[in-house]
């Protein structure tokens, strides 16, 4: 494994390269179930309440403020990241 920027990376996507197996190491990298953006941004939206701590919407919002997302927008990334590594574990039962 090499060490490249970002800038880098992208430019050597953006040029076709191939460049998974060359920077990640697979046995480090996490890789969750493909799913489609379009489904996902098509797929039938639920509204829900959720009760949190405190102190946990403190540690959400300042995620959010890191990447300059809505708190919404980091409680779903957290989620189907936790989804992704659920059906990761159970694939390997």
């Amino acid at each position: 494994m090499s060490n490249i920027s970002i800038e880098e990376l992208e430019a050597k996507i953006a040029a076709g390269e191939e460049i998974v197996d060359q920077y990640f190491d697979p046995a480090t990298t996490r890789v969750g179930q493909p799913h489609s953006a379009i489904s996902r941004r098509r797929a039938e939206m639920v509204t829900t309440e959720l009760e949190l701590p405190a102190i946990m919407l403190t540690e959400l919002d300042g995620i959010a403020n890191a990447l300059n997302i809505s708190r919404e927008a980091v409680i779903k990334m957290i989620l189907r990241r936790s989804l992704d590594e659920h059906y990761l574990a159970k694939q390997k039962l």
